[in-house]
């Protein structure tokens, strides 16, 4: 998926900018229901890779279109609540995906096709559903699908690089959760459940979306450092955890790992809405999902190559470090772009 998703966040980026929301939306679903007839009929992996890029693009056109859309739609006085309702649903989507998928593996008759059966419906039931929503572009015109740049707004530079960076180690945290949960409770533990091993990663999603709705009412500037410096306790908790094969400290990592992924996916999102300038915006926040996403694939496909050289655990400790560095360099960036007196990163 992560390749489709590159390629529709960097080629298509500006599209519903250019066409309206609607019809970008209509076309990510659309993308979204055809990938999933080819994930029910798919005959061999060839055509499971198909259906992975057709999903990847469905939702690199959505992630920025929706965002930009939920902005528009609500009054100025509760436009601060769409980038938590796209971060929840976000967090809230990712957690619940494991999670029905896992049930479905271990207690389905058809485990296989009947969760992308009932996907199928609730693409349906989406798809009405935006019969119903108004459109916010005017005036429209014929979408150019190529690569126009990376969309960081002039106005705010370091703070949208700042929050870009701060989304990429959240999310590479999320590649690294999402790679070693199952490996962890199957090779260690001995717990070959799947709805176990899916209900594990939907507790780090969870924790995420519980934090977002709580943390809403604070200015989005403290909440991305307090994310930040947990998303260091929660690598060491994680990585004490694989050294040790402690399954109560995995589960700890697990929880603070969430409240940080959460507390720094709500605030950069917010911040990366905030300064997006109105006729970009649906650009400017593609590029920040470009951040997200090579964050979730780039660094879990290091520890993938490392491994096979040094071994598991060296190559998870390596990507922890540099995580680690990376953290405190967001840190330092959040700082550097505040000065008394503006409002920097602090809406």
């Amino acid at each position: 998926m992560p390749p489709g998703v590159l390629a529709a966040l960097l080629l298509a980026g500006r599209s519903s900018d250019q066409a309206g929301r609607k019809p970008v939306l209509a076309t990510a679903l659309a993308a979204s229901a055809l990938s999933t007839v080819v994930f029910i009929l798919a005959p061999n992996v060839g055509v499971l890779l198909a259906g992975r890029i057709l999903s990847g693009l469905s939702a690199g056109l959505m992630t920025g279109t929706a965002t930009a859309a939920l902005t528009e739609l609500l009054p100025a006085p509760a436009s601060r609540r769409a980038p938590l309702v796209a971060t929840a649903a976000n967090m809230g989507g990712l957690g619940l995906g494991p999670l029905i998928a896992g049930l479905f593996a271990q207690y389905a008759p058809h485990p296989t096709t009947g969760v992308f059966e009932v996907y199928l419906v609730m693409l349906a039931a989406a798809g009405l559903c935006l019969l119903f929503v108004p459109e916010t572009v005017s005036p429209r015109h014929r979408p150019t699908l190529r690569f126009a740049g990376l969309g960081i707004p002039e106005w705010g530079r370091g703070e949208f690089i700042a929050a870009a960076a701060a989304a990429f180690s959240a999310f590479s945290l999320l590649g690294l959760f999402a790679a070693l949960a199952p490996t962890f409770l199957g090779s260690v533990m001995h717990e070959h459940s799947h709805a176990v091993q899916g209900a594990v990663v939907f507790l780090l999603f969870a924790v995420g979306t519980l934090t977002q709705l709580l943390a809403a009412r604070f200015p989005s500037r403290p909440v991305v450092m307090a994310g930040l410096s947990l998303l260091l306790a929660g690598l060491a908790l994680i990585v004490a955890a694989l050294a040790q094969a402690a399954i109560a400290l995995f589960l700890a990592g697990t929880v603070v790992s969430g409240v940080a992924v959460g507390a720094v996916f709500l605030g950069s999102l917010a911040t990366a809405n905030r300064v997006a300038p109105p006729g970009r915006r649906g650009q400017a926040i593609s590029t920040y999902f470009v951040a997200c996403y090579c964050g979730l694939v780039i660094p879990v496909v290091g520890v993938g190559v490392a491994a096979g050289f040094v071994g598991d655990f060296p190559a998870v400790l390596a990507l922890s470090v540099l995580l680690a560095a990376l953290c405190v360099f967001s840190l330092a960036s959040i700082a550097k772009t505040f000065r008394p007196g503006r409002a920097v990163m602090s809406q």
